[in-house]
């Protein structure tokens, strides 16, 4: 059910990212899961490409910490990272 729910959110992501691919600009996608307002742990799961499973929260604060981690690390460049505790 959430996920008939969800489907036009989906599809508007998956049209993102499709912009992003073809756009020939350099990109990074971060795709969290349910944002918290819960501190920094420093300690969360990445999966390039994909969703994780199982990952249904994830603080801004770790949102935050992975994004200015990837900026110095040019194997994230076009590339989705999943992120979640």
């Amino acid at each position: 059910m959430t996920k008939a729910a969800l489907r036009k959110t989906y599809a508007d992501l998956a049209l993102m990212e499709e912009i992003l691919r073809e756009s020939g600009l350099d990109w990074t996608v971060i795709r969290p899961p349910r944002l918290t307002g819960k501190p920094l742990t420093g300690s969360y799961r990445t999966a390039s490409g994909q969703n994780l499973r199982r990952g249904l929260f994830i603080s801004r604060a770790n949102v935050a910490h992975l994004m200015l981690g990837v900026l110095e690390q040019p194997e994230t460049i076009h590339r989705a990272i999943g992120i979640a505790n």
